[in-house]
């Protein structure tokens, strides 16, 4: 029995093996190939934040240990069909058995294919072939009840035929790999950009409970754009290039499938506009992909101190190379690809700078030798250091029972957001609002709330008035300012009524 069993096991891996190698020595690791069309709907179909613990655990092998595993997963599944299609076929049929056991094992192996890679001519040859391991293996002691001793020598024999046409359709396709590198790196780009989504599920489930409140998470078509044409340039990432020039060694050019080949990275991101006054809308926070600048030129010896970097919209901005090498080159958004008004190919991202900094449509870094400030600071602006902490005030809520809540979000750049103190009489007394969880990276903001019970005061109405404390213990100043020429500063002030 336990002979049977093995000899079973062996017959079901041999005829799905078979099957799916077929498939991978004549599509390699295309859209065609069996595995590749099923990692596809796994994508799709299995949890984003599972997704994001595997790739977070295995890294640049996440991809090829998900595609061992689905291919053994489906030479199980072929196997099984195959096998056990042709056995219950010769438990109904006392003639033709095998012939029509084949057959129908052949046919539902196509269908299964079929479906699996969502083509039907790409599903033929698999499926004629493991109909044809189907004939092979069902003559093998152990399903036809012969012992297994009496046939040693042709078991051998059959499984060694088996086991070299499955080692050579795998070398076909390792060989023939190269020719489908754009699927492996549509896989990639799926995983990359579920593991995106499972950070942005992870940010809406911190958010407080209260209407009208800024979300953690801004969506791509509510995130603010300013720009200095009308309309975005219209680029093609497959012409796209990044050049280096300037105080080089020597000049280095990048593509968008050289960006997207360096180690990726998730990030936490609010971006400040320095025309955002403190009651202005011009900030929101995503989470970007894409790679690290510095990752990106290890290579290239740098002469220079600083880099003017240049966008396709003919925008300008200098900045000193070591903060250059911490920033992030993003080709995604909230995971999607970075939409054309976000920058797309790719934008930068500038740790704890406004806005007017993060570059979009980057198409050359120039390296020079010294700051040589940009657009917005040849008309009259400045702004070129750390951004200037902000609270906002988003609604005044009336709830039930009197309560009045007043909610909001506040920002600091990478200082980060320690807690918001909230007034009702003008400034004289502080009290700690309610503060969302923060999320991994502070340079984002963070949402709060605060809750006022008039019945407990006797005063008709509160000056009421909102400031931060930053990671450093840094208290947000009160100085009023608008946002030129160095962006806007002050805390918020309202009047609220009691009633």
């Amino acid at each position: 029995m336990k002979r049977a069993f093995l000899t079973n096991v062996i017959a079901v891996l041999a005829i799905g093996v078979s099957t799916v190698a077929t498939s991978f020595a004549l599509f390699a690791t295309s859209e065609r190939f069996l595995v590749s069309s099923f990692n596809f709907v796994a994508l799709e179909i299995l949890p984003s934040e599972f997704v994001s613990t595997v790739i977070q655990e295995f890294g640049n092998d996440a991809l090829w240990l998900s595609m061992v595993f689905t291919g053994f997963v489906l030479s199980v599944l072929l196997g099984a069909i195959g096998l056990g299609s042709y056995r219950l076929v010769g438990r109904v049929l006392s003639v033709y058995e095998r012939e029509v056991g084949v057959a129908v094992a052949t046919v539902l192996l196509f269908v299964v294919a079929a479906v699996v890679v969502g083509d039907i001519v790409s599903a033929i040859a698999p499926a004629l072939v493991g109909g044809l391991a189907v004939l092979v293996v069902e003559d093998l002691p152990g399903i036809t009840e012969e012992p297994l001793d009496a046939e040693r020598r042709t078991t051998v024999q059959v499984l060694g035929g088996i086991a070299a046409f499955n080692i050579l359709a795998h070398v076909v396709g390792f060989i023939r790999r190269e020719q489908t590198q754009a699927t492996e790196q549509a896989l990639q780009a799926g995983a990359v950009r579920r593991e995106a989504e499972s950070l942005v599920n992870d940010a809406n489930e911190k958010s407080l409970a209260a209407e009208n409140l800024k979300p953690l998470i801004s969506e791509i078509g509510v995130f603010y754009t300013v720009d200095i044409n009308p309309e975005p340039p219209q680029l093609n990432a497959n012409e796209w290039t990044l050049s280096v020039t300037g105080a080089v060694d020597e000049e280095a050019s990048f593509d968008y499938n050289d960006i997207q080949g360096q180690e990726i990275v998730h990030e936490h991101k609010a971006i400040r506009c320095l025309s955002d006054d403190i009651d202005g809308d011009l900030l929101d926070n995503a989470v970007w992909t894409g790679c690290r600048v510095g990752d990106l030129l290890d290579d290239v010896e740098l002469q220079g101190d600083y880099a003017m970097m240049y966008g396709a919209d003919e925008y300008y901005y200098s900045i000193a190379v070591d903060e250059l090498k911490d920033c992030t080159l993003a080709f995604g958004m909230n995971g999607f690809e970075l939409p054309p008004e976000h920058g797309y190919p790719a934008r930068l991202l500038v740790p704890n700078r406004w806005g007017k900094l993060h570059m979009k449509w980057l198409v050359e870094i120039e390296i020079i030798d010294a700051e040589d400030g940009g657009y917005w600071e040849d008309r009259g602006w400045d702004g070129m250091g750390e951004v200037n902490a902000v609270t906002k005030l988003d609604q005044i809520n009336r709830l039930g029972g009197g309560t009045i809540q007043v909610v909001g979000h506040a920002y600091a750049g990478s200082r980060g957001v320690d807690t918001v103190e909230v007034s009702l009489d003008g400034g004289d007394s502080w009290e700690d609002a309610m503060l969302s969880e923060q999320l991994p990276d502070p340079d984002t903001l963070r949402q709060w709330v605060y809750e006022i019970q008039p019945d407990e005061h006797d005063e008709s109405s509160f000056e009421f008035r909102a400031r931060l404390v930053d990671g450093e213990g840094t208290t947000q100043t009160e100085e009023q300012s608008g946002p030129h020429p160095d962006g806007a500063t002050g805390w918020i002030e309202r009047s609220i009524s009691a009633n």
